[in-house]
């Protein structure tokens, strides 16, 4: 519908019937709650003035923080509760979204969808915000808000099927399918760390990133994980399974409350493990940028090394040689070509004494994991 400036789209809801359209300017219904989808730009007074005599004990202040997106998750009443505003939000991996896969398909991308709910007992206003781009913790990007029309089937097909109630409950099955996507948010995350420690822990033959790179990609996931359960904490509402006054909307059906919480409390509980598994990564990627930093100081001693038996042996060779005393072969041929083979035959000692402890000293580095690996 398009009037004063505003486009929405505005549907009744009878309990145990599928939802019809309904048009406001004919008045408002003589049965049933009413749900306004807000949609395009439009401005607090003029929302106002469309929906004052459809929604009794709707006020600016509601309307204007309807439209202000909010940084994270936040909630507010009215009324004495009898009016609430909730925030929620859908979260996307990358597969899901084409957004992401045109930013290069990081493993760490999410497109973040933030929907505001305005509920009394009569009648619902939602808001579909521009949705956010991240990359780990980083905002990328915004786009126009994600289409949710498959939302609204699924929810009024659980309405029909009796799961209905006041607009409060309504309101609570469209968060209800909204978090239906943080499951396969947090398992994208933990099938990517799985990935990365893939990389980390693959042959040599198949290391094609350097230590660098995937210290990048993982605090980009850490930093998604960090998001998502930032954007998650504030659904968490301390004491609601016992209190459903303490629900987000003005709810009569507790079990359906429960089950958008248990949803939440799932979704953070799976990041606390990921948190875990990340903490551990990045100690191995410590313990293997160690090794490797010590792999090059060994490599550049053992240059120098040779380097040194090169030519400190043949200098002190040709030392012994020119003392002013009796040497073998002296004042003769036979005695510089003496000199050569003893300058070439003691460099040789001395390059495979240094190549023979080398050895010895990797053998003893790595024996501690052969010996583990044999457990």
């Amino acid at each position: 519908m398009e009037a004063v400036g505003v486009s929405l789209r505005a549907t009744v809801w009878e309990r145990g019937r599928a939802p019809r359209e309904h048009d406001l300017a004919g008045g408002g219904p003589s049965d049933g709650l009413l749900w306004v989808d807000v949609r395009g730009d439009t401005d607090a007074e003029n929302l106002l003035r469309l929906l004052e005599s459809h929604c009794p004990g709707l006020e600016l202040e509601m309307l204007t923080d309807l439209l202000a997106p909010d940084d994270l998750p936040e909630g507010k009443r009215w009324k004495d509760g009898s009016v609430r505003l909730a925030s929620s939000f859908a979260v996307y991996p990358p597969f899901a979204s084409a957004a992401a896969s045109t930013s290069g398909g990081s493993s760490a991308h999410s497109v973040y969808q933030p929907v505001e709910l305005l509920a009394s007992k009569d009648w619902l206003i939602t808001r579909w915000h521009d949705a956010c781009e991240y990359c780990g913790s980083r905002l990328v990007g915004r786009q126009s808000p994600q289409g949710h029309r498959d939302l609204a089937d699924a929810v009024a097909q659980r309405w029909a099927q009796g799961e209905g109630g006041g607009a409060g409950d309504l309101g609570v099955l469209v968060m209800h399918e909204l978090a239906l996507t943080y499951a396969p948010a947090h398992r994208a995350l933990y099938a990517a760390l799985e990935r990365w420690e893939l990389g980390l822990y693959g042959l040599e033959s198949e290391k094609v990133k350097n230590h660098e790179e995937m210290e990048r990609e993982l605090s980009d996931l850490w930093g998604a994980r960090a998001r998502l359960r930032d954007w998650l904490n504030p659904l968490n509402v301390a004491g609601l399974r016992e209190d459903l006054d303490k629900a987000w909307l003005p709810a009569r059906h507790h079990d359906q409350v429960i089950a958008v919480d248990d949803r939440v409390d799932k979704a953070l509980e799976e990041l606390l493990t990921i948190g875990e598994t990340l903490r551990a990564s990045f100690q191995m990627l410590h313990i293997q940028k160690s090794e490797a930093q010590r792999d090059r100081n060994e490599a550049a001693q053992r240059r120098v090394e040779t380097l040194a038996a090169i030519f400190l042996i043949p200098t002190l060779v040709v030392g012994f040689y020119g003392a002013n005393t009796w040497v073998p072969g002296e004042q003769r041929h036979s005695g510089f070509w003496a000199m050569v083979a003893v300058m070439v035959a003691f460099t040789a000692v001395g390059v495979s004494v240094l190549w023979i402890l080398h050895r010895r000293r990797k053998a003893t580095r790595l024996r501690p994991g052969a010996e583990q690996l044999s457990r």
